[in-house]
């Protein structure tokens, strides 16, 4: 018997939100072969509705995915702040990065259709300094900490 569709994207959400770090389609197949996901198109696909309904993020330097961190502010995208040390994910706002964008675009007559921004880099934690609130440097909304490595 087929399983439903609504199944395989909450057992695919809830295993990005459990995970304390970006994980691939391939990492999620093999986690989630005892709840009967078989096959990658089932991953793909679960991983696509999701990523539509904006309940998860993909990195795309990573080819990776993640569980979004809350609601952002208005209609920018956000910026993606990828720790190479411990592969903590932040979300900051990118309003400003937005407005910046479309006053370069206007000027140049180019017209933008989407974007995406990861930058990589150390995280506070990884650096051994002290983190400023995450409130102010993110989307309004608490930054997930992960741990070493992928879960």
């Amino acid at each position: 018997m087929a399983r439903a569709r609504s199944n395989t994207d909450q057992f695919v959400l809830a295993r990005l939100e459990a995970s304390p770090t970006p994980m691939t389609a391939y990492e999620l197949l093999g986690a989630l072969r005892s709840e009967g996901v078989q096959s990658p198109p089932v991953v793909y696909r679960a991983l696509e509705r999701l990523e539509k309904a904006g309940r998860i993020h993909r990195l795309e330097g990573l080819n990776a995915y993640f569980a979004c961190h809350g609601h952002h502010a208005g209609a920018a995208k956000p910026i993606f702040a990828v720790c190479t040390e411990c592969r903590r994910v932040e979300e900051w706002s990118g309003e400003a990065a937005d407005v910046t964008f479309r006053e370069i675009a206007k000027s140049m007559g180019f017209s933008i259709e989407g974007r995406t921004i990861e930058v990589r880099g150390r995280c506070s934690r990884c650096a051994g300094l002290s983190a400023p609130d995450s409130r102010a440097a993110c989307c309004g909304h608490t930054v997930r900490l992960a741990g070493q490595g992928a879960a």
